[in-house]
């Protein structure tokens, strides 16, 4: 296994309206034009209508970060609704992503042993994945080796 098979574009994120390409758009106006120009031609001539807060957060890196922290501090109350649907959407993802690239199945089902493994299975030798079967210490391996990483990033 190479590690070009394994950088494999994972499953479309559907909570981005946009695309890569949008962004560049977008950055390349916000450079030339004032905010309210850029959303104007954003409208008018590419037919993308984005609040301002979000063209701001594709093109400034501190307002990104500062987003993105805030983000993070959020917290679900469990059993709620919201992080029923939050757990759906996830997996939903999941299982998109592992079709886009079936590595991403094996290092997941691979690390959810090892973790087991830690906690109160502690009997459990051998894990099978798509009909294959590791050693927790061949699957500790493989993890370790880094062969199956991938970038964490939604968007380039």
């Amino acid at each position: 296994m190479t590690w070009f098979s394994v950088m494999k574009t994972p499953a479309k994120d559907r909570r981005y309206k946009l695309t890569a390409e949008d962004i560049d758009t977008i950055r390349r106006l916000r450079k030339e034009n004032s905010l309210n120009q850029t959303k104007r031609i954003l409208a008018e001539e590419y037919g993308i209508n984005i609040s301002t807060a979000t063209i701001v957060y594709w093109v400034n890196e501190e307002s990104r970060k500062n987003k993105r922290l805030k983000n993070a501090k959020r917290t679900y109350v469990p059993g709620s609704e919201e992080s029923k649907r939050r757990i759906a959407r996830d997996a939903d993802k999941r299982r998109a992503n592992w079709e886009a690239d079936p590595d991403m199945k094996l290092r997941h089902k691979l690390q959810q042993a090892i973790d087991e493994d830690k906690q109160d299975n502690r009997f459990r030798h051998t894990i099978t994945v798509d009909g294959k079967t590791y050693t927790l210490d061949e699957a500790k391996k493989i993890i370790e080796g880094g062969t199956l990483k991938r970038k964490n990033r939604k968007m380039d």
